[in-house]
């Protein structure tokens, strides 16, 4: 295993449990590992101003890999300048833009740290599935001006059997042009080319004067996968998909309602 120099940190179905809360044994773990000079580096598809509440809650400051790894900014405390950011390409977005309309679609265009959509009655429970889960405020209204615009990300969101379709039918029809992913089961999450959390996390290791070989990669989820195959420990929680699973060097006892993070960090950090 490892010698453990940064964590990095999923939220959803990973640190946050079911209902969005944190459980406490999770933030006593973290923050006493923050004491003893192991960072904490949240790793998220939300966008910025979703994941800074979240940091609050833990009570300490970290980097924040957000939108997927397709925008990566440093502490609060740094005045969080930018460390990367690599939006979708302009054409990839006008192309989701136009399947959305064609097909009444929820789709989640991220610009500039704002949420923007267009509203319909058969898009509008997946609106406030994902406000509620996230916390995201939404700017509805036509997204004619968006177009040509290069988004930091792209959300469909749909029913999970269509969302696995899409996910198949876009990986084949975009490749080489966009990278596509399932992050909850209803988010078909849309980023640059090559850009996951994975490739992201060369970035935050460098900005806190390690290597991926010495970060410990906690998550559940499909868009956690990149980032778990190149930690030097991956580990999943025992709510983690199968797939997921499978590639970890360490599967929790505990799920994310139990406190599956603070068990892997008393582990491989504080033992």
């Amino acid at each position: 295993m490892c010698d453990v120099r940064l964590i990095a940190l999923d939220l959803d179905g990973t640190l946050l449990d079911d209902d969005k809360g944190i459980h406490p044994d999770n933030i006593t773990a973290l923050r006493e590992a923050t004491c003893r000079g192991v960072p904490v580096a949240i790793s998220s598809g939300r966008m910025i101003p979703r994941i800074e509440p979240v940091q609050d809650r833990l009570g300490f400051d970290c980097v924040l890999l957000a939108y997927n790894g397709a925008k990566v900014v440093g502490t609060r405390a740094e005045g969080r300048p930018l460390i990367r950011h690599r939006p979708v390409p302009a054409d990839v977005a006008d192309f989701f833009l136009s399947y959305s309309r064609r097909h009444d679609i929820l789709l989640n265009f991220f610009h500039d740290d704002r949420l923007y959509a267009e509203a319909s009655p058969a898009r509008e429970r997946f609106a406030e599935l994902y406000s509620r889960r996230t916390g995201a405020e939404y700017r509805f209204g036509c997204l004619d001006e968006m177009a040509g615009t290069k988004p930091t990300k792209l959300i469909l969101l749909c029913d999970p059997p269509q969302c696995e379709r899409l996910r198949d039918r876009f990986r084949v029809e975009l490749a080489g042009r966009a990278h596509v992913a399932i992050s909850e089961p209803e988010y078909l999450e849309i980023t640059d080319a090559g850009v996951n959390k994975g490739e992201a996390l060369a970035s935050i290791a460098a900005h806190h004067g390690c290597s991926v070989e010495q970060v410990m990669a906690l998550g559940d989820a499909e868009n956690d996968a990149p980032m778990l195959e190149v930690a030097g420990l991956a580990v999943a929680v025992a709510n983690a998909r199968s797939s997921v699973k499978e590639m970890a060097d360490f599967v929790t006892e505990k799920t994310n309602n139990e406190g599956g993070v603070a068990e892997a960090v008393r582990r491989f950090v504080l033992e």
